[in-house]
Parts: structure tokens; sequence; C-alpha cells
């Protein structure tokens, strides 16, 4: 079962894929001595040759993937360092809050009795959004 062709360009990509697979089956058994005991051990050495290949291949993938997910730790980590407007409103208004309770104790004398001072501290206005409306 073949699988719908897009394009004329996607057709000619496999048919070129198709006839370089022919061309190596047709080279590697030209190549390959008439005599069977000789035939084994020339296909053999393919073999040999074929898995040499695919482990490498399959360390250097055990590379990629190990690097792919240290990227993706790494973007993860970006990620939640990063604050929304709501929640960076919402800090801002309390530490200015946060601020101004403590302006307004140390404008206390003695300490507990309100004064004049820690009065208006208390009653200046929370600022006005920065980032949000």
């Amino acid at each position: 079962m073949s699988r719908r062709v897009r394009s004329a360009e996607e057709s000619a990509k496999r048919e070129s894929a198709v006839a370089k697979l022919a061309a190596y089956t047709l080279v590697a058994d030209s190549t390959a001595p008439r005599d069977p005991r000789m035939r084994g051990d020339h296909y053999r050495r393919h073999l040999v040759d074929a898995y040499r290949v695919i482990e490498a291949l399959q360390s250097r993938l055990k590379e990629l993937e190990a690097e792919r997910d240290k990227i993706k730790q790494q973007a993860e980590y970006d990620m939640s360092l990063c604050v929304t407007r709501t929640e960076a409103e919402e800090a801002r208004l309390a530490a200015f809050r946060l601020a101004r309770g403590k302006a307004s104790i140390l404008a206390e004398w003695p300490l507990g009795i309100t004064t004049m001072l820690s009065d208006e501290i208390d009653n200046i206005p929370d600022p006005k959004p920065k980032w949000t409306r």
C-alpha cells in the first residue's frame, strides 16, 4: 500500500529512492561470489558493516535525545521564571502597601500611638496600575 502522492516532486523523489535501492541491491548481488560458502561470508561482512553503522547511529541518536531533553528542561526553567502581568501588578501593589505600612509604623511615636505624620502616610493612595488596566 502506497500513500497518496501529493506532487510531482514527491513522486520523483520516491522513484529516485526506489531506483537507488534497486541499484544498491544489484551491486551487492553482482559483487557476491558464486561459491555458496563465500557468498555467506560476503553477506555476513555486509551485515557486520550494517550493524556497525546502526550502532553508531543509535549512539548518536541517544546523544541527540539527551541534548534535546536538556534543552527542553532549560526551556521549562526559563518559562517558569516568567510572570504574568496580573501577578506582577499584585506583587507591585503588595510591596507598596508593605512599604507604606512600615513607614507609618516608623512615624509613630511612641510606638503604637498614631501621629499626624503616620496618618498622612496611611492616607497615601495606592499607585495606579503599571501593567494592567
